[in-house]
């Protein structure tokens, strides 16, 4: 039997998906941020509330530890990029103090929505496989830079972060691809966001 084209096979995840960002895109310019913030979190768990496959907040210390190795090694690299960056332009490295809200707001209602959605429910449904990551990865910035750039922060610095998420959701796809489970991916999807926030160059 002939196989369905890929785009026919995937059409519900992607409809999903456009519906989910274009409803946060929408909300940015009627909602105060809080309930922007709480609507995406809402619709990213999407699987979860639908009942669907829920396997992958299977328990495993494995995923844990990898999840924090790989933040830990990472970070480590990016952090002392920043660090050179900044003693070759002339600025030093600040970190910034996050209030104890805003990194659980960052934990509940950023990183394990977010994780849920794009590797839990389409990477899932698209392909956990290399080339689903890709696939995933692309959409997970496009989706950043509706919502990000598009959605109210037109300046140069916000866009191109928008654009540059997609590498580190290579590295939370192919978590899920090795593991089969969130952890790993929803811990470093966590410390990324909070590094990039907490470290910054003056």
């Amino acid at each position: 039997m002939k196989e369905k084209p890929w785009l026919i096979k995937h059409l519900i995840p992607l409809a999903v998906y456009v519906l989910v960002i274009s409803t946060i895109f929408i909300a940015k310019f009627f909602l105060p941020s809080n309930y922007v913030i709480s609507i995406a979190a809402l619709l990213m768990l999407f699987p979860v509330l639908l009942k669907a496959d829920g396997r992958f907040f299977r328990s495993d210390f494995r995923g844990v530890l990898l999840g924090l190795g790989v933040s830990a090694a990472l970070l480590s690299v990016y952090v002392v990029v920043i660090a050179l960056y900044g003693h070759y332009t002339g600025k030093s490295l600040v970190v910034n103090a996050l209030s104890v809200s805003f990194i659980l707001t960052q934990l509940l209602l950023v990183a394990l929505p977010e994780e849920v959605f794009f590797r839990g429910y389409l990477q899932q449904k698209i392909g956990n496989n290399i080339k689903g990551v890709i696939i995933v990865s692309l959409l997970f910035a496009v989706g950043h830079f509706v919502t990000l750039c598009l959605g109210g922060g037109h300046n140069i610095a916000i866009c191109s972060q928008a654009v540059l998420t997609f590498f580190p959701s290579l590295v939370m796809g192919y978590l899920y691809v090795v593991t089969k489970s969130l952890w790993a991916s929803i811990i470093f999807h966590f410390f990324a966001n909070i590094v990039h926030i907490a470290i910054g160059l003056s």
